[in-house]
């Protein structure tokens, strides 16, 4: 029997800032990501990959960027108790803030 490295918590709302969107939150530990898929369209990416800086996040973590239209995400996902931050990154050529999160579903 192969052991699932997927976990799925349905009939979540993720807030974005600018908009919410209600779906299932996706964590494939195997690749590091997380996603919420939605109904009314394509699968919207939370986490995001900083291999071409070097970087792969712990087992049972995935890294959340903290610009543009993810600015604040991570504090909100942490209040509502989705993920736990586990440390701060500065990445990129404009020192953007990135976090490493363990997923909590």
């Amino acid at each position: 029997m192969v052991e699932s490295t997927t976990t799925v918590r349905h009939d979540v709302t993720v807030d974005f800032g600018c908009i919410e969107l209600t779906g299932a939150l996706v964590h494939d530990n195997k690749n590091r990501l997380l996603e919420l898929e939605i109904a009314e369209g394509p699968a919207e990416a939370i986490s995001i990959s900083l291999q071409a800086y070097g970087l792969i996040p712990e087992p049972g973590n995935v890294f959340i960027k903290d610009w543009s239209e993810h600015c604040g995400l991570t504090a909100r996902l942490a209040q509502a108790g989705l993920v736990m931050p586990v440390r701060t990154l500065t990445v990129g050529p404009n020192f953007s803030t990135a976090y490493e999160v363990r997923v909590t579903l």
